[in-house]
């Protein structure tokens, strides 16, 4: 099991993220039109589609921030009943919500990410890395803000390496 807390502060998670993101762009924009959409492997997602992916995780990641500050602000909201994370052959498998859909273009991935990244850091800038307001994430259980920081940054981080060793 990834041990969040690896992930370091919050100034040292949001580092990372900012890491992965020049990573990120610099193997996607210096790739081959057709490494970008093919499949990784037999049954999974091409790069432009593992990309889209990253930016749903992070939009999600900024509503759940943006849930956390409401609820830091004492506002009632309604429950939210926590969805365990599914496994297949022992991976975890994207939550119905973050699946790609796939079909964009470079261009278009590539602006999905920035709008992704810019509203994750909105919300981070207003989030309060230690109040104990938690929200249930699939595979990690009940994560504050800072636990969601450090799972966006894994998460990127994850996916990065796996395009690196593919391309």
């Amino acid at each position: 099991m990834v041990q969040l807390e690896a992930y370091g502060s919050w100034e040292e998670a949001l580092a990372r993220l900012g890491e992965s993101r020049k990573a990120l762009l610099t193997l996607l924009q210096g790739a081959d039109p057709t490494w970008l959409t093919t499949p990784l492997r037999e049954g999974a997602w091409t790069p432009l589609m593992v990309a889209e992916h990253i930016a749903l995780v992070e939009a999600s990641t900024a509503r759940v921030l943006r849930r956390l500050r409401r609820m830091r602000a004492g506002e009632a909201l309604p429950p939210v009943q926590a969805v365990p994370g599914e496994y297949k052959d022992g991976k975890p498998q994207a939550p119905e919500g973050v699946r790609p859909q796939g079909g964009m273009g470079l261009e278009e991935v590539l602006a999905l990410l920035a709008r992704a990244r810019a509203a994750l850091l909105e919300e981070a800038a207003q989030a309060d890395p230690h109040h104990p307001a938690t929200f249930p994430h699939p595979f990690f259980g009940e994560l504050n803000a800072l636990g969601w920081v450090r799972a966006a940054a894994y998460h990127e981080a994850h996916h990065l390496e796996g395009l690196q060793g593919a391309s």
